[in-house]
């Protein structure tokens, strides 16, 4: 800043002479120039403008720093306040000793959840056991109807078995009595044949009869019986 003001001071002496002879007085004539120090005062001007606008920078950051201060003053006020009466209440109540209380509290409440954790535990077998003889009752119903469809099917099947026997029977008795007609009718025929020759020649042919076949019987008729269905049940 001084070299400039030293600069325009020998400007302004060029242009002026300040300094100059009683000889040369009459020589030279005076110019006076009315723009002389117009740009010294524009830079001072800018100069305090500049260092104006800086205070009133200065000024507001001065009062944001003063308000965090005093928010910073009234919160270690109240922290403060707040130790003291921590510091009061340990040294002045039963606080230690409810902490004491609160911890062997917690630990009766930690022995109670596991009684009860353990109990659950046994709650849950028991279920299992229940379902499971529940199971087994479904299973023996299911199995006893089982039973008792097959031994209504059985019985049917017995008595189906019966009815084809006894028409079985029937049929063999009528085809035996037709035999027997028959062959009664072939020893009437023969009988006379006999008589004839008899009396023809005096003696009797000797006389083939066909074998006896043997009758069939309930004891020897063979059932199919398929347990499939069973085997499949039981296996479930």
């Amino acid at each position: 800043m001084l070299s400039s003001i030293k600069d325009k001071l020998l400007n302004v002496t060029k242009t002026v002479p300040l300094f100059s002879t009683n000889s040369d007085r009459g020589h030279v004539q005076c110019e006076v120039n009315s723009n002389a120090g117009s740009e010294i005062l524009s830079h001072y001007q800018a100069e305090w403008q500049a260092l104006h606008n800086q205070s009133e920078q200065n000024a507001k950051k001065a009062e944001e720093a003063a308000t965090e201060i005093a928010k910073i003053t009234n919160k270690i006020e109240r922290d403060k306040k707040s130790l003291s009466v921590m510091t009061h209440l340990l040294a002045h109540s039963n606080l230690n000793l409810n902490l004491v209380n609160c911890t062997k509290q917690i630990e009766k409440l930690y022995d109670s959840f596991r009684e009860v954790e353990e109990e659950l535990v046994q709650l849950e077998d028991l279920i299992e056991t229940v379902e499971f003889e529940n199971m087994k009752k479904q299973h023996r119903y299911h199995l006893q109807q089982y039973k008792v469809r097959k031994e209504e099917s059985l019985k049917a099947f017995e008595a189906s078995l019966k009815e084809k026997h006894e028409k079985a029977v029937a049929e063999f008795d009528l085809k035996k009595k037709k035999e027997l007609e028959e062959r009664q009718q072939v020893f009437h025929e023969a009988f006379k044949s006999d008589l004839e020759i008899y009396k023809n020649s005096g003696t009797i042919p000797k006389l083939d009869l066909p074998k006896k076949q043997p009758s069939a019987l309930l004891e020897e008729i063979q059932v199919d019986f398929d347990e499939s269905e069973l085997d499949q049940f039981l296996s479930k």
